[in-house]
């Protein structure tokens, strides 16, 4: 009774503050688009997309890069198109490119810079090598108690996913060329024999692999392991050596038998490529290099339409062995001091709340972005709505940027109004034969499915959820009464009479969201300082199943589809015990 009371008086309280914006689960708010290579809104926006490029190119409006000097590929990606290429696409061959193909297309091969490390992670990770052990374990060159790095720490993981804390490139970062240079900036005039003996640009010869080995047993750390991230071109290196004398291969070998053969790439491999079929900027570039051991970390070359099947793969989690091991690969290993910048596998990871402008809501994109001498690429996995952006240009670096933010701010609005529309047949009313239980959905403008109403024999089963929840988890403080549910993705094929005759039905799993509303100055009743200081805090993630009836969770909600038609013809909620059929049908 008395946590009742004080649920009573939070509510009360309740009404002028702020409104909460709520806690969503993480991840898809609303089941994942189809099909949308045939969606009217999504073509209408590529279609809006394309004439903007048209124009941009013709001259009719500000591009904001060199048109002549710059040439590019770039594609949408949905996860269950069956045709290994993207759903839309756009190519634009600079008229100054003269070297290289003279027609782009999604075959155009590009150097793909760092876009590498996704790349070479896939295959280590298909590998399937133990990515906890040391690096000394299959690189004992690097285990001497006078190294600075204590390498036996640093594990094949911390590799993978920039935390080792070992410096970025491997020997040294020197150019050479920039001596007079920095001369005139205030820096020191340095003898070349200040310089190290091998890997500085404009100077001297690469270092040999013993050599790279000799000094980074001198090398000093940037931080320690799993301090934080430091972005590493090295650590890719030496993944590759280690990958290499674990299983007798080199990196191309790697590459060819995990990545390019498993996945039926034709124009993906380690620089140079086929200039027959590149797209080539004019100037100085580096197409036709020879990247040696820093192959793994951004040497590799590729096409619109070999990406597209990577990310493709990716989002319809077959990339990796099980779709566990896809989902545990889009997960972030690190953060940065932005709330807005995570770092993962080796993915960079942006979080926003401001992509879909209509329906605020967070959105995480998985990207990876690489740069070559002459080129830029950046790829994207957005899981939330099963899609996937990428973008290759040969010519100036700005180009990229913006061609990715006008990608961003026009086809994630058009694939969030596809998405609420595919997901208006789960809002309705339904209704147990029996009458005794009923339930009722809406989409509104927030996330998800609105619970709008569930009673079983006249009873408020979302007041009675309100009550004990408050009672249950009392440190929590008071359930919020907009009550939401979302997709959890287990899905089960069966029988179902919920409409009165037996129906094949795929069943969707979903649960209501159990979100309490935050402490704050004007719920909190007490006149002590700094009352809401972390009212950001997310609750919801705690509160998922836990509380069961009868062995049955009572946050689960089950969909019923038919398979068939697809459409949703019932709902199950099983700690009522109650199969609803949807009203009118």
């Amino acid at each position: 009774m008395f946590y009742l009371c004080i649920l009573l008086l939070a509510l009360c309280n309740s009404s002028s503050a702020a409104p909460y914006p709520g806690c969503p689960p993480d991840g898809p708010l609303l089941p994942r688009p189809t099909n949308i290579a045939n969606s009217e809104i999504v073509k209408a926006a590529t279609g809006t997309l394309q004439d903007s490029l048209d124009r941009a190119i013709e001259g009719q409006i500000r591009s904001g890069f060199i048109v002549e000097n710059t040439s590019f590929s770039i594609g949408l990606i949905s996860h269950d198109d069956p045709s290994n290429v993207p759903i839309w696409e756009y190519h634009h061959r600079g008229s100054a490119n003269t070297n290289g193909t003279s027609h782009i297309d999604g075959d155009t091969q590009y150097l793909v810079g760092s876009i590498s490390k996704l790349i070479s992670d896939l295959a280590f990770l298909r590998t399937e090598i133990d990515l906890q052990a040391p690096v000394t374990e299959y690189l004992p060159q690097l285990a001497s108690n006078s190294s600075v790095i204590s390498w036996e720490n640093i594990t094949l993981a911390s590799l993978t996913d920039h935390l080792s804390g070992i410096p970025p490139n491997g020997g040294f970062s020197e150019w050479y060329f920039l001596q007079p240079l920095l001369e005139q900036l205030g820096f020191p005039s340095l003898p070349i024999d200040a310089y190290p003996s091998c890997g500085v640009d404009g100077l001297n010869k690469p270092c040999s692999k013993e050599q790279l080995f000799e000094q980074l047993l001198t090398a000093r750390p940037v931080t320690m392991p799993y301090q934080r991230p430091v972005y590493s071109q090295l650590s890719f290196t030496l993944l590759s050596y280690a990958l290499g004398a674990h299983l007798n291969k080199s990196y191309e070998q790697l590459l060819d038998d995990y990545v390019i053969q498993p996945f039926n790439l034709n124009n993906t491999g380690v620089s140079p490529g086929i200039t027959s079929l590149a797209a080539i900027p004019p100037g100085p570039n580096n197409w036709g290099a020879h990247y040696g051991d820093g192959t793994p970390g951004g040497g590799l070359y590729s096409s619109l339409h070999d990406l597209t099947r990577i990310i493709q793969s990716i989002l319809d989690k077959t990339a990796l062995r099980t779709a566990t091991h896809d989902r545990q690969w889009l997960q972030p290993h690190s953060h940065t001091s932005s709330p807005s910048t995570s770092v993962g596998q080796p993915w960079e990871i942006f979080r926003s709340t401001n992509l879909t402008p209509s329906h605020h809501h967070t959105i995480d994109i998985y990207s990876k972005n690489g740069g070559a001498y002459g080129y830029t690429a950046q790829l994207a996995v957005i899981d939330h709505y099963g899609i996937g952006l990428a973008i290759l240009t040969a010519g100036p670096a700005d180009a990229y940027r913006i061609l990715y933010d006008a990608m961003l701010s026009v086809i994630l609005p058009a694939v969030e109004q596809e998405t609420r529309l595919q997901a208006q047949g789960h809002a309705g009313n339904f209704t147990s034969r029996d009458g005794l239980v009923t339930l009722n959905t809406s989409m509104d403008d927030g996330p998800g499915i609105k619970l709008d109403a569930l009673t079983r024999n006249g009873s408020d089963i979302l007041a009675a959820m309100s009550s004990f929840y408050s009672q249950a988890l009392p440190q929590f403080g008071a359930l919020s009464t907009d009550f939401r549910i979302f997709p959890s993705d287990p899905t089960q094929e069966g029988i179902s009479n919920a409409t009165g005759t037996n129906v094949s039905v795929i069943r969707e799993d979903w649960r209501i969201n159990l979100d309490f509303l935050p402490n704050s100055a004007e719920t909190s009743g007490s006149d002590l300082p700094g009352q809401g200081a972390w009212q950001g805090f997310c609750t919801a993630w705690q509160t998922a199943d836990w509380f069961h009836y009868g062995g049955e969770a009572v946050d689960r909600i089950v969909f019923l589809r038919d398979r068939g038609s697809g459409e949703v013809v019932g709902v199950e909620v099983p700690f009522l015990r109650a199969a609803l059929g949807r009203d009118g049908v």
